[in-house]
């Protein structure tokens, strides 16, 4: 339901991106060139703007070499596909999921949520906490907390408490490592742990909605800014050559 409801409210932002990259696209090939001509004679004389001479390359690679461009970007889209279906490559992209700004926070939190919500269930029925925790970690979705809850799992086995190997690995809010340890005390550990679930469903995907909502205004905020340098870039030399008159 979450993943639902964000893509829908994302579609919007990924739209509005899409059509400000084929603007800037068609203005950086098919209308910028036209104005060489015209800034030529002011290169010579050195009294062309950086902001220009920068539009003008950005210009000139994209014409001449775009095939080259599309290589790159489809040599890159492959390696980097290839390399998220190793062990290490799928390690390193959870651990940028809950380490990204803004949406980390959502990332680490629906992981800490199924986790909690499939222990709490197993405990409840009956099943032995090492098994549940050898079955849970595996349903949380992300490589790095999974390998904190095996190695949490290994020292319950020598009598630890599970809040604080929890706590050690450095990966779970403080809020639900202290509803843990409050839990394994008063031994009401199963169903603290689905409440846990259900309060960190709500808070996430409230703070995911903020953020989805932030994207609308971030993306056309770049939008607007890629045309405002194709437009002052081109109308800087116009200007100068106006005061110069």
């Amino acid at each position: 339901e979450i993943k639902g409801k964000t893509m829908g409210a994302i579609a919007y932002p990924v739209f509005v991106m899409f059509v400000g990259v084929v603007v800037v696209s068609v203005l950086l090939i098919f209308f910028v060139p036209q104005f060489k001509d015209i800034f030529a004679q002011m290169r010579t004389k050195g009294q062309l703007p950086q902001a220009t001479e920068l539009l003008l390359a950005i210009s000139t690679t994209m014409t001449n070499y775009w095939w080259i461009l599309l290589g790159i970007v489809a040599i890159v889209g492959l390696t980097l596909n290839q390399y998220l279906k190793t062990p290490r490559g799928k390690h390193n992209a959870d651990y940028l999921k809950i380490k990204t700004p803004l949406l980390g926070s959502v990332f680490l939190n629906l992981a800490v949520a199924r986790f909690c919500q499939v222990l709490g269930t197993l405990l409840q029925n009956g099943v032995p906490i090492l098994r549940s925790l050898e079955i849970s970690r595996h349903a949380a979705g992300n490589l790095i907390l999974s390998d904190s809850i095996e190695a949490a799992s290994e020292e319950i086995t020598a009598g630890e408490r599970l809040a604080k190997q929890l706590e050690k690995s450095g990966h779970f809010p403080q809020t639900v490592v202290e509803m843990i340890s409050v839990a394994e005390e008063s031994n009401s550990l199963d169903s603290v742990l689905v409440t846990i679930s259900e309060n960190l469903e709500r808070t996430t995907f409230r703070r995911l909605e903020t953020v989805v909502r932030l994207l609308e205004p971030m993306m056309l905020l770049i939008l607007a800014a890629m045309v405002m340098f194709v437009v002052l870039a081109l109308m800087l030399p116009i200007l100068n050559s106006s005061n110069a008159l």
